[in-house]
């Protein structure tokens, strides 16, 4: 994706986003953690710097924003409990308890410090 926005901006141009990325310096049992607890891939795509880079983009700018993701994830897991029974009922029982283990995951990741979320802005150089 960050190679398609490099293709569309003009030199100077700015691409904005959140990634979900793992902090730099884990052992390889952590990268392993992370990927099982994680969104796909997190652990193999590499840092947000390195993507961008790759993509021929520089980033200007990157904010953590672990702490509000971590809020909106055990927010997004409360709201999915107390509205189980309704969730249930549109979305079916296997795609109701995938979320859900999904939402556990993410926030146990987050928890043991092993997945991080970022606001970041790049360039094109």
């Amino acid at each position: 994706m960050l190679r398609e926005c490099n293709r569309v901006l003009k030199l100077g141009g700015s691409v904005a986003g959140y990634v979900i990325h793992v902090p730099v310096g884990l052992t390889e049992a952590q990268e392993r953690r992370a990927a099982d607890l994680g969104p796909p891939d997190v652990a193999a795509s590499g840092s947000p710097e390195v993507l961008a880079q790759t993509a021929g983009l520089t980033i200007v700018l990157r904010e953590d924003v672990t702490g509000a993701f971590r809020s909106t994830c055990a927010a997004l897991s409360a709201a999915r409990r107390d509205l189980e029974n309704e969730l249930r009922a549109d979305e079916g029982d296997d795609f109701y308890e995938e979320e859900r283990r999904k939402k556990s995951a993410m926030l146990l990741g987050i928890d043991e410090g092993i997945l991080c979320r970022s606001l970041v802005v790049a360039n094109k150089r």
